[in-house]
């Protein structure tokens, strides 16, 4: 009976003590509110597991090694032994640390599995990290951060110095809405290599009458016509159109939603969006909810005397949850996809009013640079 008394008191004491302190999971979890606040653009699949040693055991997986270090620190600091078990992304599954989409449009899925979620997708020439590799499938992260899972069959992976000499090469980047690539400069419908959309981006071969022979990421090249790409230089290097903007994104009325879509094929409504601004070099962010906190904020009641062409409308639940964006034209008038890309407007008097409970709008003009709002000829991983 007395040992029974003292073992009870030793686990008191122990219980005791940890209540005292922190749990490691909390500390943990605060390290990651610092890190990874969106697990969208952040990889943290971390656990924190007390051991029968009163040690703390980590596990899991991060991109940034600085985390391991603050959380050993964390741990340390409220009196835990900390022992780490976490994989720093990219781990040793990864040969090449960089890829480019090699068909006009990939998709991005939850976890690696072709039957898993569609999260998001990414066009041709779009250059990503590689994080991790699986059952033929790798982590990537596009240059918005976005993380998804993409079929390596999708992509072409390069080394250092192959992605180095990759942002350095001459390119050209598809300015027509949709276009083919020929095995030939004849436009013969059938000797297509590959079908190409609008922001596609490939390298420069040479000229050829009226077309440009181009490089695809994978190697396979062809002509395209000459009026339906730019030179990629000359491209980067243009000034806010809204006009342009506006162009492209008219030339998708009609074309269908797709959650998770990113393309002038198929896009959701943030894809949609995103899709008309990276034909102008823009690249916003991502979903909704995220291109909600980018821009010049405007009070959507006073659309009428505030609101200009291209200014990102957020609408939501009554609660205030963004689920859907769109992009104002002019005279209430906004373009979206929803079902598929339509016009409507803000006009509770007009004929194509939809009773939507807006919440807020965003100015990407005079915007560009700021968080979440990078140009791509700003951006490293385009641009050497």
């Amino acid at each position: 009976m007395k040992q029974i008394k003292i073992f009870l008191l030793c686990v008191a004491s122990f219980a005791a003590t940890i209540s005292a302190q922190t749990m490691p999971g909390d500390i943990v979890e605060s390290v990651r509110s610092r890190y990874a606040p969106d697990k969208r653009v952040a990889v943290w699949t971390l656990k924190a597991e007390l051991a029968a040693d009163s040690s703390v055991v980590v596990r899991g997986d991060v991109e940034n090694r600085q985390a391991v270090a603050d959380i050993a620190a964390a741990l340390t600091s409220a009196g835990y032994t900390f022992r780490d078990s976490i994989t720093v992304l990219p781990d040793e599954t990864v040969k090449k640390p960089w890829a480019l989409v090699s068909i006009s449009v990939a998709c991005m899925r939850g976890r690696a599995a072709s039957s898993a979620e569609l999260v998001s997708q990414a066009i041709m020439g779009t250059p990503m990290r590689v994080l991790k590799s699986e059952d033929g499938m790798s982590l990537v992260q596009t240059p918005d951060n976005y993380l998804g899972y993409m079929t390596d069959s999708s992509m072409t992976l390069l080394s250092d110095e192959e992605f180095a000499q990759w942002r350095s090469s001459k390119r050209c980047v598809v300015t027509a809405y949709q276009a083919s690539l020929y095995s030939d400069a004849k436009a013969d419908e059938s000797c297509i290599v590959s079908d190409l959309l609008l922001g596609n981006i490939l390298k420069f071969v040479e000229k050829k009458g009226k077309f440009i022979k181009v490089e695809l990421p994978d190697g396979r090249q062809g002509y395209v016509k000459k009026n339906d790409i730019s030179d990629f230089a000359e491209w980067v290097d243009r000034k806010f159109d809204i006009n342009l903007i506006e162009r492209n994104a008219r030339r998708m009325m009609g074309s269908p939603y797709l959650w998770g879509g990113m393309s002038s094929k198929m896009a959701d409504c943030s894809g949609f969006v995103k899709t008309a601004y990276f034909s102008n070099g823009i690249i916003l962010q991502r979903d909704a909810s995220q291109q909600v906190h980018t821009g010049g904020k405007i009070d959507w009641h006073d659309w009428a005397q505030q609101a200009q062409k291209g200014d990102l409308i957020f609408i939501g639940t009554k609660s205030g949850r963004v689920t859907h964006v769109a992009m104002y034209l002019d005279k209430g008038k906004y373009i979206h996809s929803s079902g598929r890309v339509k016009i409507n407007s803000m006009d509770p008097n007009a004929d194509d009013y939809l009773d939507y409970t807006f919440i807020s709008m965003s100015r990407i003009n005079g915007y560009v640079g700021t968080k979440g709002i990078t140009a791509v000829k700003s951006h490293p991983w385009y641009i050497k």
